[in-house]
């Protein structure tokens, strides 16, 4: 075999008192069989014991934990038997080689937990003989048998991984956002403020209609506060809430109509006039939708002077 051969043992429970001599000569093949199988492959050679079971020098007293400190990884075949050998609930007169092998592996664990971990691999094998896994091995991998090629196992053992990490890198550029006007605030935000305060020392422009309590169209004011995200969350919450009764109900439904006929229920005004209507109790979702309104108002003359009316209004009703 070749220095670089990894070495695979087999540690299994022949047989099982609450098992037909059927199902006992039927698991033997299919573990037989996992074993031949992992042999054939290039670059693993598999200790099992039935390979010796005809070698008059091996000593199985002592073969089997010898085999634990010689391999590389030792496979678990998982059944009830063999977890009542490993949690040593198995009948007193049945499965010694296997506990002496389950010793080993607890004598590994003991001494060296990370190198008990690298070396144990659990397998299912298909017919039906699995059994739930001890807590104490859960933190072991464990492997399906799902083809006959064993190919999840064979992944493992050679360190074939199915999704391999990619080797090409890209370089991404990500510069820095421009520097803000005023600190500590984004620099889009900023602009708008800033050309929002430029815009307040002169008349706004009248916007084609005005939303007023009974309905009817007015005519817009020059305004003598600026537009601000608290001053309008402190008016959309309570009106989406309900607590200005049927005049706030009306102011709202009025916003809520703008935004959708002038934005879209889609963009993010609409989205957000949307999650206040769902959480309309919610003073973190009328601080965003008030930071959102003021930055449409400062981009946008129309919406601004919309707004500016429709606070004179509405302001009154939230309190």
């Amino acid at each position: 075999m070749s220095a670089m051969t990894h070495r695979v043992f087999i540690v299994w429970a022949h047989r099982d008192q609450r098992w037909s001599a059927q199902q006992q000569a039927r698991y033997q093949a299919a573990v037989l069989a996992f074993a031949r199988t992992l042999d054939r492959v290039e670059g693993i050679e598999v200790e099992f014991d039935l390979f010796h079971s005809e070698d008059r020098t091996v000593d199985f007293t002592r073969w089997g934990p010898d085999q634990i400190s010689w391999a590389d990884t030792v496979l678990m075949i998982s059944s009830a038997p063999l977890w009542d050998r490993w949690s040593g609930r198995n009948p007193a007169n049945e499965g010694a080689g296997a506990v002496r092998e389950c010793d080993a592996l607890h004598g590994l664990f003991d001494t060296d937990q990370e190198a008990f971990q690298r070396k144990v691999l659990i397998v299912v094998l298909p017919g039906g003989m699995d059994a739930p896994v001890p807590a104490d091995l859960s933190r072991i991998q464990r492997r399906i048998v799902d083809d006959p090629q064993a190919t999840l196992v064979l992944r493992w053992l050679l360190n074939k991984p199915r999704y391999p990490r990619g080797t090409v890198k890209t370089r991404v550029d990500l510069p820095p956002f421009p520097e803000a006007s005023f600190p500590g605030m984004p620099s889009r935000r900023a602009d708008h403020l800033a050309a929002e305060r430029a815009r307040r020392k002169q008349p706004s422009p009248v916007p084609d209609c005005q939303w007023s309590p009974s309905g009817s169209a007015k005519s817009a004011e020059v305004p003598t506060k600026p537009i601000t995200a608290g001053m309008l969350a402190a008016t959309v919450v309570p009106l989406a809430s309900g607590a200005a009764d049927e005049a706030g109900k009306q102011a709202w439904a009025s916003l809520s109509a703008f935004v959708r006929d002038r934005f879209g229920r889609e963009s993010e005004l609409g989205a957000a006039v949307q999650a206040l209507a769902d959480q309309p109790h919610s003073p973190t979702v009328g601080e965003v939708l008030g930071r959102i309104l003021e930055d449409a108002a400062a981009s946008d003359d129309h919406t601004a002077a919309w707004l500016r009316s429709w606070l004179e209004q509405a302001g009154p009703l939230a309190g």
